[in-house]
Parts: C-alpha cells; structure tokens; sequence
C-alpha cells in the first residue's frame, strides 16, 4: 500500500486559497476565504455556500417570480371578488364589442377572464347559463354593469361588412371606386304602397294589363311581386320596375323592405275612404327611406269620391300637392276603368328624372336583395331577386343569405328564359341550396367554394343570434290555466309558410301581441313548405303548436300529430290566424267549428271531357270520400286549390255517394280543372266545436 502523497489532499480538508471545489462538492470562498465554517446545515450538491451559513437545502433554494406571475397574483389581489371568485374589472367606460348570439366564452376572450368564473359571477346576479350558451343583450348588459364593461353588440349590418371583409369583399369601397364613365343608366324601381283594399294591385293590373288580383287570397297581397314592363313615353322608349307589396298591417316587416330598395314611392290612396292607418304606416316607411312620392288617388269614378279631401289629409303628414304650392304629385285615378293611368306613368318619370341619378355599374359582379323565395316543386328553391348593381349571368356562383349556388336559370316575370339581368332588373332564379329569405341581400362570388363559407358563417351567426333571443310571448289554450295557476309558462310555435315573406311577417306580427309580463311566447322554428314529420318531432319534443300558413302536412304527417297530441292550425289569410291566435291567448274564443277530414284521395289518372271538365281518376287513400263535400287539393304539401266541393262522384260509370278506402273513383271538382298526376284530394266538414 502506497503511503499518501503530501501534496494530495485528504478527505475533508482543502487547499486554502483556491476557492475549488473538494470531493463533498462545497462552495468555497473566493480569494482563498475561508469557508464559513464548513458545511453546516448545507447538504450535497450546489448552494453549498448557502449551507455554509447553516440555511441552504438541496436544489437551487428559492427562485424568484417572474414579472408575468406577479402582475398576474396583484391583479387577482386586486380584481373583485364577486360569488367567491376573482374576475378583472372595467373602469366603466371600457367598450366590448360582441357579436349577436355571443356566449360567456366569446365575453370571457374579450376581456381576459376565466369563463368559470363568469358563470359563477352571472349565477350570483341570478342568471343560470353555461360558459358555451348564447346570451341576450340584456343578460350581457348585467353583466357587463356589474364588472365596469359597456357591452355593444355588433349591428347586423357591420356584422355582415365584418364577415365580407374577411373574404376581401368591402362593398363600400367598390361603390367609391366607380367613376362616372363607369355608370350607365338604369330602369326606376317602384314601389306600390298604401292601405288594404285601396286598390294597389289592381292599379299594378292596369299598368302591365294583366290580372293579378284574381289570384289572391280574398283579394288582398300575400306575396311581394316584382315586374318590368317595357313602354314608350315622349317617343323614347322607357322601363319602369314595379314592386308590389302587400297592403295588410301584418306585412308591415316586408312593406318596409319594399321602400329601402325602391327609388320612388307610389302611395295607393282611395279616394272614397281617405287617409287610413296603414297609408300612414306605409307613408312613414317611406319617408325614413327617403325616397320621393308620388300619391295616386284612386277609385275617383265610386259614388262619393272625394279627391279634394285626400289632398287635405296627407297635407297634414307633409305631402302637400304642387297644386296647393307643394312638391308633391297627386294623380287622379280609377283602376279599374283604366283612368289617368298614362299621367301616374309620367308623374314616376318626371319624378325620377327630375329628383333621382339612377345610375348604376353594370360591368361587375352582380349585388342585389331577394325580393320573394318559395320551394318548388320540381325547381326546388326559386328566388326573385332584384339587381341593384352589376349584372347577374346564368353559371354565376352566388350567395343570397344562408343560401348558397350556382344559377342554374334565370326567368322573367313572364316565365320567359333569361341569360343576363342588368340592374334593375327582377328576375326568378335556380339554383340555390335553400330557400333565402325576403330582404335577404345576394352578392356573386369567384367560386362555389367561397359562397357556401360565407353562407355557412352566415347561418351560424344568424342560429346564434335565434339562440339568444328572448321574446315574450303568450300560450294558446292553456293561457288562461296557466295564469289560473300562477305558472310563468312559454308558448312555443313552430311556423310553416309556402314563402318566406309570409313566415316572417306572421312572426312579426304575433310579436307585437300585447299581453303583459307573466308569459313567454317563443318561436322556435319557421321554414317554407309542407309540414314534415321533422316539424312535429320537433313539437313534441319542445310541446309547440304548428301554425301552418297555406300550407298541409306531408303525408302521414297528420297521423303522427294526432297520435303524439301535436296542436296544428291552417290558414289562408293572415290576419284570420293573428287574430284567432290572439283570441285565444286572452280567453276570449267562442264557440268555434272545427275542421275534420273525411278522407284524401291520389290522383291517377286524369280524364278529360268537354261536358265535364277534368275528371280525376283517384284511388282513396284514407277514410271516406263523399260527394257534395268541401275540398282542396294539395300539390306537394302545398294548397294549390281551396273551397272545391266534390261536385260528382263515380265509380266506374256508376254515380256514387261515397267511396270508401282502397277503391278507386272519379272525382269532379266542378269548374276546377288544374288537376296533375299524384296531387292530393282532401275532403273534409265543419263540426261546432266548443271551446272550454
């Protein structure tokens, strides 16, 4: 055994003076200092020197906080504690803007909080909601208040420019862009405006000498048309777009429309009743649009006419006629003898030439508002929409709210095929993935691609903002038990429409039902078309009422609602559904009669004979089939004839009183005869039915 080296160190000793480190690792001190007194408390491994002074532990002892992590424990210190938990608050004018429909998750990014606690925050203000639903303005408003935030939601309008310009689509920045060789001439778009019943259809007639008003509901406008007619006025050929819109107060939502995408005004004023509440309503629609007016004082030929007394009137609203030193046209008229017609003409056109620069580009992608969309069938979606600047091609892909596609093809008021519409211009088009709604602004984009993502972001925004709407409404038949009771109940409808525009003003107008603050009414769907097993799944699952406006259910539709207990009510004019839906929210029903089916019947084959119009050849599908019993026949789910009577009935040549199910028959609906292969035949009577 070799004996140890004097100069190498041994076990627990260390050189003086060099600072190093021995086997046991300690720090020792700079400058040959001595160690402190050896170890100590210290243990093995660096910070030894901390040992040295009877402290140190092993690892790297205390780190300190990071200037991120102790903003972030002052401002929790800070922050106040609302339910229990640390939220970051406003100096109460900080302004966060959110989109409609936003949820507690869109709030909580926004302003750098934990979304849990929100909820935690939001339970304590009495509001129960989860971090992911979508909240009202109101709720949001709470909540903002109490934390030192000012909320705003976004309008639809900048919400529709944000999510354009995210695709590199700013509409105002193209319209700034055009010069003025650009621009070109275009056609006036006209609106026909007044109270119900004044004549406005039948003044349309008179212009485009066809006959529209036949075909309507007890005579009045459920749909919003849109014509061009072509004419020539001082030797130069002109054209003119008209857009007739209902005259009934339930279609206020959809007259209002018809005056923002209008250039002038005619305001229908009969001249035996005056001045009424809608020719108001419709006159103050258009005065905030700011379109010029034309008044067309019509049925002058009716025994106690008063044309002086309608000028008198509307001076009062400040339509004061050139005559009485005014600016304003007034035009005497008769509709139906076809008086005056030409001087409205040129009253439109004076007034447009005088007042208005209708120009517009047309060399660039087409921009417009779908006027009108039902669902046919065969077509699928079918949308009339309105050009207001560039020109529309068959093959363009475009978007029309949450409906996205390819134009398929294009067609005139008078069904006639067309291959470009210019602005102005009002055509039907196909192609679209869904029916869009009316007032539903369309632009046309590169690809297929991008228009199913705008209307995709679309139609997410637009069931966000459904979500976190919060109507009061009222309950049907058991409102009065429900208050009997003392519940705070919610009455939810489903609504079903063969248009757009008839489904969103019967929405509209069932909003504005008055009926106080202890029940909810709820609308939590609408579509267009036959009522579908879907609709009354939906029904049962949320106890709603399906409000069918001339529209039937699809087949075997009835049977489901009848075995699950699903309410559903038809109609056929608008304001027989407001008014029965208000009845009987407010306990006043009488006694009502009540539509029962007796049986439906398939259409085979059709016969025809010139003594007896078309026969039906039918196989009855369900119940009884009787003559002499009230009818309609049903094409698609939708209602393509009412109030037929079952005028003969045979089976073979043989005349039968009733025909039973499985047997086959022939039908004669009377004077009717526009019968196709596999419409429906409904026959049906009225049954007093008490109201409890």
């Amino acid at each position: 055994m070799m004996p140890p080296r004097s100069d190498r160190p041994q076990p627990g000793a260390r050189p003086a003076g060099t600072g190093g480190r021995g086997p046991g690792r300690p720090g020792g001190a700079p400058g040959g200092a001595p160690a402190g007194g050896g170890f100590g408390k210290g243990g093995r491994g660096r910070g030894g020197t901390q040992g040295a002074f009877g402290k140190g532990g092993a690892g790297r002892g205390k780190q300190r906080k990071s200037k991120r992590a102790k903003r972030q424990e002052l401002e929790q210190m800070s922050a106040p504690s609302l339910g229990g938990v640390s939220v970051p608050r406003g100096d109460g004018d900080t302004i966060v803007r959110l989109r409609r429909g936003s949820s507690i998750t869109d709030f909580a990014e926004k302003i750098d909080a934990n979304p849990a606690s929100l909820v935690t925050v939001l339970f304590h203000l009495g509001e129960m909601a989860t971090a992911t639903q979508s909240l009202d303005e109101e709720t949001f408003s709470v909540l903002g208040e109490e934390l030192g935030y000012k909320i705003q939601i976004v309008s639809p309008e900048d919400e529709e420019r944000e999510l354009l310009e995210s695709f590199d689509i700013d509409l105002d920045a193209e319209l700034e862009a055009e010069t003025d060789d650009e621009l070109e001439t275009r056609p006036a778009v006209v609106t026909v405006m007044g109270h119900v019943d004044h004549g406005k259809t039948r003044l349309l007639d008179a212009i485009r000498h066809t006959n529209v008003v036949e075909g309507e509901h007890g005579g009045i406008t459920q749909h919003i048309g849109a014509y061009q007619i072509s004419f020539e006025h001082d030797g130069q050929p002109r054209q003119l777009t008209f857009i007739d819109t209902p005259g009934h107060e339930a279609f206020t939502a959809m007259r209002a429309r018809g005056a923002q995408v209008t250039d002038i005004a005619v305001l229908v004023v009969a001249a035996d009743d005056g001045v009424m509440p809608q020719t108001v309503e419709a006159l103050n629609h258009a005065q905030a649009a700011g379109v010029p007016i034309v008044v067309a004082v019509n049925k002058i030929d009716k025994e106690g006419a008063n044309p002086d007394k309608v000028r008198g009137q509307l001076t009062e609203y400040g339509l004061v006629p050139e005559e009485y030193g005014g600016d304003t046209m007034f035009v005497d008229v008769s509709a139906r003898q076809g008086l005056h017609i030409d001087d409205l003409i040129s009253a439109v056109l004076l007034t447009a030439d005088a007042a208005l620069d209708l120009r517009a580009n047309p060399n660039k992608d087409a921009r417009g508002v779908a006027i009108e969309a039902n669902l046919d069938r065969g077509r699928g979606a079918v949308a009339t929409v309105l050009v207001q600047s560039g020109t529309l091609h068959v093959g363009d892909n475009m978007v029309a709210g949450t409906a996205h596609g390819r134009v398929r093809a294009m067609f005139d008021e008078d069904g006639e095929p067309v291959e470009a519409a210019l602005p102005s211009r009002p055509v039907q088009v196909l192609g679209l993935s869904s029916v869009p709604r009316a007032g539903d602004t369309f632009l046309v984009t590169e690809d297929d691609r991008t228009a199913r993502q705008i209307a995709e972001k679309r139609e997410a925004a637009e069931r966000n903002a459904q979500l976190a709407k919060r109507r009061k409404r009222i309950s049907l038949e058991d409102f009065d038990k429900a208050v009997a009771e003392g519940k705070i109940d919610t009455l939810n409808l489903i609504l079903k429409g063969d248009v757009s525009g008839a489904v969103e003003a019967l929405e509209d107008s069932l909003l504005k039902i008055d009926v106080g603050e202890e029940v909810q009414l709820r609308v939590i769907h609408r579509g267009v078309g036959a009522i579908t097993q879907n609709d009354v799944n939906l029904a049962t699952v949320d106890n709603a009422i399906i409000i069918g406006f001339n529209v039937r259910p699809a087949e075997r539709v009835a049977e489901l609602a009848d075995r699950e207990g699903v309410d559903m009510r038809f109609y056929s004019v608008i304001y027989a559904a407001i008014e029965d839906i208000e009845l009987a929210l407010k306990g006043m029903l009488k006694p009502e009669y009540e539509e029962v089916q007796l049986g439906t019947a398939e259409v085979r084959e059709i016969f025809r004979s010139s003594k007896f119009g078309n026969i039906a050849g039918s196989i009855v599908r369900s119940g009884i089939i009787r003559r002499n019993t009230k009818a309609r026949l049903l094409r698609d789910g939708v209602v393509v004839g009412d109030n037929l009577t079952i005028d003969s009935l045979k089976r073979f040549k043989d005349d039968a009183t009733e025909v039973r199910e499985g047997f086959e028959c022939g039908i004669g609906l009377g004077s009717f005869n526009d019968i196709q292969l596999e419409d429906i035949i409904e026959t049906f009577e009225m049954r007093e039915k008490p109201r409890v």
